[in-house]
């Protein structure tokens, strides 16, 4: 007998909802941003860009959300003002020094009040004496997306130079598509590739948040080790802003039955899993979780390259997923890009019964790709779930619709 499918419903993009945020802000008449994420985050930002249009407090906290803190430092640099920008200890120990120097160079007056190169950080808000700023984003693409993102603001626009390959570099694109969309000029020029950015003041009356494929990673996860159980992701468009899409790839060749519609997905495992697995997550790397826990609960022996920035985000993935997976009976091996999963036999209900609890490591997507092994156990205890919240509230709810 067939299953009925059942329909997840993901959370809409924090990654897009952060950038219409911070368009939004430099508008004059406002955009109105529909299907906004509800990610801890993105209600973050928001929180920040209404505290500095009131101009009310000059102490910012960014809790735990790099994204934000990376977005608001290019921001209060070129705003007018003696600024704080702080987090919490885990956001503290996340890099920014390329951020900072390169806005210092540009004339950027910012003091880091503890370890040099990361928050808490002092600014004197200046516009800046030199419109070219280079910037590495061997660390994080943030950095880029940060710097392009202001230099809309500054009165002669901006030049944003690209030092070395960048990481994640389809959320640069994003960024570049949807000032774009809100009618905010650049044009790339020149070895190495230099972003100008026209003054602009961003222009768009509604936009509509797509759904994330981030977040849709985890349920490609859960179907993996879900046979003949089919699964209906509504809101992930055919041509996606986002390019964590190639998810759809990856579980394709993995063995996932994926059917793509033009706003809609359905996913099934009708057939055997692949046995090995290669794939280079330079580009996408929030993707890695989901894939290597996939791969060692199904047995597959798995070669994961472009791995090496996931050591410096909410916390060292690569040791936190080897670490966990150690738990589980599976030892990995990491080196400084690669992290390889030996061919085992596949996790079971009773292979993962009597475990002790998984950690999440403070950190969301390490919860949630552990967190869907237990489609397999339901009793599989993950430490601090609500961590899930920075980026998927609904998470456990949604996945227990899979628990059958």
């Amino acid at each position: 007998m067939e299953l009925e499918t059942i329909q997840i419903t993901l959370p809409s993009s924090k990654s897009l909802s952060n950038r219409w945020l911070m368009l939004d802000y430099m508008s004059r008449t406002g955009i109105k941003i529909k299907n906004i994420s509800t990610s801890n985050d993105t209600q973050q930002l928001s929180r920040l860009l209404h505290q500095l249009k009131g101009s009310r407090r000059h102490n910012f906290d960014c809790r735990d959300a790099a994204t934000v803190a990376r977005f608001m430092l290019a921001l209060l640099a070129i705003t007018p003002g003696s600024h704080t920008l702080t987090g919490t200890e885990q956001l503290c120990r996340r890099p920014m020094g390329q951020l900072i120097d390169a806005l210092r160079s540009a004339g950027c007056s910012i003091v880091c009040t503890g370890e040099e190169g990361f928050l808490p950080v002092k600014i004197e808000g200046v516009i800046p004496t030199a419109r070219r700023i280079a910037i590495d984003c061997g660390i994080s693409s943030q950095f880029a997306s940060a710097l392009l993102l202001a230099s809309a603001t500054m009165p002669q626009g901006g030049m944003v130079e690209l030092v070395g390959a960048p990481v994640s570099e389809p959320y640069i694109d994003m960024t570049l598509r949807v000032m774009e969309q809100a009618k905010v000029q650049w044009v790339l020029k020149g070895n190495p590739p230099t972003y100008h950015v026209e003054h602009s003041i961003p222009q768009c009356d509604v936009v509509s948040i797509e759904k994330d494929w981030s977040s849709a990673s985890y349920f490609f996860e859960a179907v993996s080790f879900l046979p003949n159980v089919p699964v209906r992701l509504p809101g992930l468009a055919r041509e996606s802003l986002q390019g964590d899409y190639v998810v759809r790839d990856i579980y394709s060749k993995l063995g996932l039955s994926v059917n793509q519609g033009e706003q809609s997905l359905e996913l099934k495992r009708e057939k055997t899993m692949a046995t090995s697995f290669e794939w280079d997550f330079v580009r996408t790397p929030d993707l890695l979780p989901a894939v290597a826990v996939t791969c060692a609960a199904l047995g597959i022996n798995a070669r994961l390259t472009g791995v090496g920035n996931l050591r410096y985000k909410e916390s060292d993935r690569l040791e936190s997923i080897a670490m966990e997976l150690k738990k589980l009976g599976r030892e990995v091996a990491v080196s400084d890009d690669v992290m390889t999963i030996p061919a085992g036999e596949p996790f079971t209900k009773e292979s993962l019964s009597n475990k002790e609890t998984i950690g999440s490591h403070d950190d969301h997507r390490i919860a949630m790709a552990f967190g869907a092994l237990k489609v397999i156990n339901p009793e599989l205890q993950i430490n601090n779930p609500d961590v899930v919240a920075k980026s998927f509230p609904d998470f456990w709810k949604m996945l227990e619709r899979l628990y059958v």
